[in-house]
């Protein structure tokens, strides 16, 4: 009884080892804190990795400019990609549950004392805003940058903070663990100053691609049980904290 006990133990050991992965992933690069692609690590990265552990899996992060992510999914070249959902033309997707949230946010120094209650409000300022916003944020948000004559972009994002705490500029707008990313690790200005922080914007919501249903449900099942855990919070808070 107790070697048929062990026979069955090793059988059903060496048929979950068969079911596990190994999963190709199309990854957007240089996107801190959410991905940090010289370190192969972030608070996205963390929480995909993670929860496909849980069951057994183990991604391989291919990294690749954002506007490559959808072609190397579609061309096959990989098994699963993120940061996509519905809108992104993934062809032949099967979407996981929501993973992670982007915020975007205005922000400003409190002692200006601005009210800014929606986007049209941001016409009177002076901004500076993540690379192609206007294409990311909405028609409402272009027509506004349009009509002024202060609005512009920056490609790295850390530059916000520091004109936005040198009072170079009257608000920035970008993610909120964005922002409070980069303030963390920001030296070269005092960033102890008070802010107002304007939601102002609609949150989006990601999730990955995979091609394998199976994979799919593995990975939605590791996500409840971060997320259940406590663990999931842990992960984003060592990135902004």
């Amino acid at each position: 009884m107790f070697r048929l006990l062990v026979f069955s133990g090793l059988l059903f050991f060496l048929q979950a080892s068969a079911l596990s992965a190994e999963i190709r992933m199309s990854v957007g690069m240089a996107l801190p804190p959410y991905v940090i692609s010289d370190q192969n690590k972030g608070i996205e990265l963390d929480i995909v990795r993670e929860s496909l552990a849980l069951k057994g899996h183990k991604i391989v992060p291919v990294y690749m400019p954002f506007r490559r992510v959808a072609s190397s999914f579609n061309s096959g070249a990989t098994d699963g990609a993120l940061t996509v959902n519905e809108s992104s033309a993934m062809k032949d997707a099967i979407y996981s549950d929501s993973h992670v949230t982007y915020q975007n946010v205005a922000i400003s120094l409190a002692s200006r004392d601005y009210e800014i209650n929606s986007i049209k409000d941001l016409v009177s300022y002076s901004i500076v805003a993540f690379q192609h916003a206007t294409r990311y944020l909405g028609a409402e948000f272009a027509e506004m940058a349009k009509k002024n004559p202060a609005y512009i972009e920056k490609a790295q994002q850390h530059m916000q903070i520091s004109l936005l705490f040198s009072k170079r500029i009257d608000v920035v707008v970008l993610d909120i663990n964005i922002y409070k990313y980069y303030r963390k690790l920001e030296k070269r200005v005092n960033t102890l100053l008070p802010v107002d922080i304007f939601e102002i914007f609609e949150p989006t919501h990601y999730k990955v691609a995979f091609r394998d249903k199976a994979i799919q449900a593995d990975f939605n099942e590791g996500l409840r049980e971060l997320r259940a855990s406590g663990r999931y919070q842990e992960i984003i808070e060592s990135y902004i904290k």
